[in-house]
């Protein structure tokens, strides 16, 4: 029995089982037909696997100017301890930070060198919490930025802080890896079954190993998770 190779490239095949291949898009915005105000543009998300997410990530980093790194380092630890204590202060609950690194660049708006610290801000989600009390504390974060970074340029003439918006997180989206492989496998077996004919049945080949599970937040209350795995459609000639 021979192989009659009928190739459809594997990221073709995954959109038509697992639509992680390409972006998700944007709708335009509703107008009221009541008010010239329109309403927030809604996100078609790709097909996944809807989870809860248990963390918000707050994304930061403080530039400290200075003649080396050697002497930015204390201040920049200082402001990041700062930081994360007011966060834990603010939420009342499980806060880490997680750094990135360390470099030290040209100034881009201080004449000289500045050293920067960037890193990560997490923050549990505990399952109980709905909707409001989610947003609730996202509002605080977005607070407790603002005011870090006020202080930051108020008290250290040479110190400037940015933070990031903050994003509802999977912490270990890959747990999810075989959920999402075993529905992969069941998408392509339902769609070789509708594609093939008695004649020339159809199958899977030069599969490549999937990468890392992806996830795309969609709100404090869900986050979808995808697997992009790529593929070669034969038919087997009988």
């Amino acid at each position: 029995m021979k192989l009659r190779h009928f190739v459809i490239p594997g990221c073709v095949v995954l959109v038509c089982l697992w639509t992680s291949c390409g972006r998700s898009t944007v709708s335009s915005a509703v107008a009221s037909s009541y008010e010239s105000d329109t309403a927030p543009a809604l996100e078609t998300v790709e097909e996944g696997l809807k989870v809860r997410p248990d963390v918000l990530w707050v994304s930061f980093a403080f530039r400290q100017e200075a003649e080396s790194l050697e002497q930015a380092l204390p201040k920049l630890q200082a402001a990041v301890e700062r930081y994360e204590r007011a966060a834990k202060e603010a939420v009342k609950g499980e806060v880490a930070v997680k750094m990135k690194g360390v470099s030290l660049e040209s100034g881009k708006r201080m004449a000289g060198t500045e050293a920067l610290a960037h890193g990560v801000l997490e923050v549990a989600l505990p399952e109980s919490l709905k909707f409001w009390e989610r947003s609730a504390l996202v509002a605080t974060l977005v607070r407790v930025g603002g005011q870090e970074a006020a202080a930051a340029e108020k008290e250290n003439k040479g110190l400037r802080a940015a933070f990031g918006f903050p994003e509802a997180r999977v912490r270990d989206a890959e747990a999810r890896r075989d959920e999402l492989m075993k529905r992969w496998v069941e998408r392509a077996r339902g769609f070789i079954s509708q594609a093939q004919s008695e004649r020339a049945p159809l199958q899977f080949s030069g599969c490549e190993p999937p990468g890392a599970v992806k996830q795309e937040p969609v709100s404090v209350d869900e986050v979808v998770l995808s697997l992009a795995v790529s593929c070669r459609l034969d038919a087997v000639a009988k």
